[in-house]
């Protein structure tokens, strides 16, 4: 998948930009339930590997609905990474980072 693009398909956590990539300049991240049907839980958290700091917290994203962020998203990539953990049955996430 290209570098950006993600596909979640399972309750897990998912590390979108890695503290060693030095990518922390974002633009905007659009974090989409595909499915239909089904509630998403989500989490969206910075992590130094030591502590985690939530961006965002037991979200419930609805079917068929998306979360856009566009203001205050930006980090250090030399000592965070961001991560994004789902929690629900049925999970079909697409996450776009630009």
């Amino acid at each position: 998948m290209e570098r950006g693009l993600f596909n979640i398909t399972s309750a897990t956590t998912t590390t979108l930009i890695d503290k060693t990539t030095k990518s922390g300049n974002l633009d905007s991240i659009n974090i989409c339930n595909c499915n239909q049907d089904e509630n998403v839980k989500i989490r969206l958290f910075l992590d130094d590997d030591t502590n985690q700091t939530s961006i965002v917290e037991n979200l419930n994203i609805p079917g068929g609905v998306s979360l856009f962020l566009d203001k205050g998203i930006g980090f250090d990539s030399s000592v965070l990474s961001m991560k994004l953990q789902t929690q629900g049955t049925g999970i079909d996430v697409n996450v776009i980072i630009k």
